[in-house]
């Protein structure tokens, strides 16, 4: 449905204002939530063209920006997207039986409204 480039995706460029809030938490802090940090891997995924590119993409994003970018533990992370050190799931376009997270799952376990807002904040706060 969506494809963006990698440039598009730096630049927190997409339709999805919760994906959006973590890449810019990212990019202006080093830092993302875990959950956002997985929500934002699996998005990555669903918008690349081909699953080899959108772990070029990933890989690059994290380490050009998280502060534990190219940690051995950020590179499982990253990993994890993609299926390692996970279970098969049903599989489904896109994914395969890749593990799928969608905003309306975001929804329901976090409150990803309030984390844009804290992030939107903590950005204009810093300047």
């Amino acid at each position: 449905e969506y494809v963006y480039t990698t440039k598009q995706l730096e630049g927190a460029e997409t339709h999805d204002e919760y994906w959006n809030a973590a890449m810019r938490e990212m990019v202006h802090t080093g830092y993302m939530h875990n959950y956002m940090r997985m929500y934002w891997g699996k998005k990555i995924l669903e918008w690349s063209n081909t699953p080899e590119h959108a772990y070029r993409t990933t890989l690059y994003l994290n380490n050009k920006y998280f502060l534990d970018g190219r940690d051995p533990n950020s590179f499982a992370n990253v990993a994890w997207v993609f299926g390692q050190h996970d279970r098969g799931w049903t599989e489904r376009e896109v994914y395969g039986k890749v593990r799928y997270m969608s905003s309306g799952g975001l929804e329901r376990k976090a409150k990803p409204g309030q984390y844009v807002e804290k992030v939107e904040k903590r950005i204009e706060e810093s300047g």
